[in-house]
């Protein structure tokens, strides 16, 4: 009993550390002009991401999977991240998280490569893999 209970608690304790164990935790800055215009710099933390203009999206981490997630070249592993509640923030420049009106982002991955990280956010309610079609992608470097 007392070895399921440690069990469990090991498990559960891993699966709430998902940017900070990945080391994805802290602040970043946008690369790619799509994050530069949308989403300004972000402060990632184990339960939120927070925009350059304040805005804080709710998250909560949701496993990981090796892939080629997104616009990347190689194989990475991409921590999973559930949006809870789903929805779709105007950021910068009245722009949408998402892309479009009406989509409500329910899931993002961060996948780091080489010196940065990708931020890719999906629609639906699959929880996503590597070969699902994002509806934006963001790059960033610390």
């Amino acid at each position: 009993m007392k070895t399921t209970m440690l069990t469990a608690a090991v498990l559960a304790f891993g699966l709430t550390q998902g940017a900070m164990a990945a080391g994805l935790d802290g602040t970043w800055e946008p690369l790619s002009n799509t994050a530069t215009s949308i989403t300004g710099s972000i402060e990632v933390a184990e339960d939120s991401i927070t925009f350059e203009d304040g805005s804080t999206l709710a998250i909560a981490a949701d496993g990981s999977e090796k892939g080629k997630w997104g616009d990347q070249q190689a194989a990475v592993e991409g921590s999973i991240f559930r949006i809870d509640p789903p929805k779709d923030l105007t950021l910068l420049n009245g722009n949408k998280f998402c892309g479009l009106p009406g989509n409500k982002p329910t899931y993002l991955v961060l996948a780091p490569f080489d010196d940065g990280m990708s931020l890719i956010v999906y629609t639906g309610d699959a929880k996503p893999t590597p070969d699902a079609d994002p509806c934006a992608i963001y790059n960033y470097a610390k």
